[in-house]
């Protein structure tokens, strides 16, 4: 049922004023928001500059964050999507997130920070007709490169889907090759010391778009953070399709863009090649938003995992905090005692991925 995480800010920031205000003064001091995963830095939410937080500020905040990728807001975790992602990935129960068929800053948002935990979360394309689209089957895609062959192996297919041999796409995007120092997405370049990398692929675009908010061509009224949605029937900016024009390709390095190159869209394949110095262990991937993903590539740097983001386990935290305030009273009382406890032995691992990930990250 896709995998798009709902943020609601101001339900976002009265729960976290609610947990903060120890003096219940109405606002948050620094020493009591010292030790918060505020959506954004302390003078960045303080507006007024006044030293102190209020309910109102932080309610902008969380609206604010909710168009920006990757981003620390906490989802509702009350509807649809990938509800218990953040335990079932840590006890390697999930191959896969889907995506491309709810808001892709959600899904997106979510998968990132999973990667940077150095959990090896696959994304597979979904439109899950007709009960999240009813537009038409295959609106979210996945596409697996298979070895040389006259036909499809199922099986094959699978294991290249598990294995991240794949990029995701609306179907008017393509990935026809990505690789960093000749590793295919789902494979690890290993390197002995920090140092740099090549990235080199082969891009295309649709020379003609439908003009709608799921491909990226027209911007729904709610902003960048619906963009990609096949679910409510956003607004149209046009009728028909958008055609020709230019895409920009970004290398996403730990869930950041780092560079990017302009192609044509004219419906032929375009060469692309970065270089980048990695300092520490790192996961690589290509991105058109909305309409394209590419599987990472993991580049190891010393024989250390990825530790990318002290932030994005924390974050991982305060989602299983958040699941367990919703849904832990629907759990059977007779199995609620050993979900509390898996849960507990999750929120731990990520407490020690967030120790072993750089200070400040």
């Amino acid at each position: 049922s896709g995998s798009g995480l709902q943020i609601e800010p101001a339900a976002a920031a009265k729960r976290m004023f609610t947990a903060l205000d120890s003096n219940t003064d109405g606002q948050l001091d620094a020493d009591e928001a010292a030790n918060a995963l505020l959506p954004e830095p302390f003078a960045t939410t303080d507006a007024n500059r006044d030293r102190a937080l209020s309910e109102a500020e932080l309610t902008a905040s969380h609206d604010r964050v909710s168009d920006v990728l990757p981003n620390l807001a906490i989802p509702e975790l009350n509807s649809v999507g990938a509800q218990e992602i953040f335990v079932t990935t840590a006890l390697g129960l999930c191959d896969f997130i889907s995506a491309m068929d709810t808001a892709r800053l959600r899904e997106w948002n979510c998968w990132y920070h999973l990667l940077n935990c150095g959990f090896p979360l696959k994304v597979s394309g979904e439109t899950d007709f007709p009960c999240m689209s009813g537009t038409r089957v295959g609106q979210g895609r996945v596409y697996v490169k298979l070895a040389a062959t006259n036909r499809v192996d199922f099986a094959a297919w699978c294991e290249g889907l598990r294995a991240g041999r794949s990029y995701v796409s609306d179907g008017y995007a393509h990935a026809l090759g990505f690789a960093v120092n000749g590793k295919l997405p789902g494979d690890t370049v290993r390197l002995e010391q920090a140092g740099p990398v090549t990235v080199r692929a082969k891009v295309a675009f649709s020379p003609e778009t439908p003009l709608e908010v799921y491909y990226g061509g027209a911007l729904p009224v709610g902003g960048p953070r619906l963009l990609g949605d096949t679910v409510v029937l956003h607004e149209t900016k046009g009728a028909g399709v958008f055609g020709g024009g230019r895409r920009k390709v970004e290398l996403v390095v730990n869930g950041r863009a780092i560079a990017e190159k302009e192609v044509p869209a004219d419906g032929r394949g375009h060469e692309v090649e970065f270089k980048v110095g990695l300092d520490r262990s790192s996961w690589v991937a290509l991105r058109q938003f909305p309409q394209l993903h590419t599987n990472p590539v993991n580049v190891l740097v010393g024989g250390q995992p990825i530790r990318a983001s002290r932030v994005s386990a924390r974050w991982a935290v305060e989602c299983i905090e958040q699941l367990w305030r919703v849904r832990g009273r629907s759990i059977a009382a007779a199995e609620r005692d050993e979900a509390r406890r898996t849960y507990d032995k999750v929120i731990e691992q990520y407490r020690r991925i967030a120790s072993e990930a750089p200070e400040g990250s």
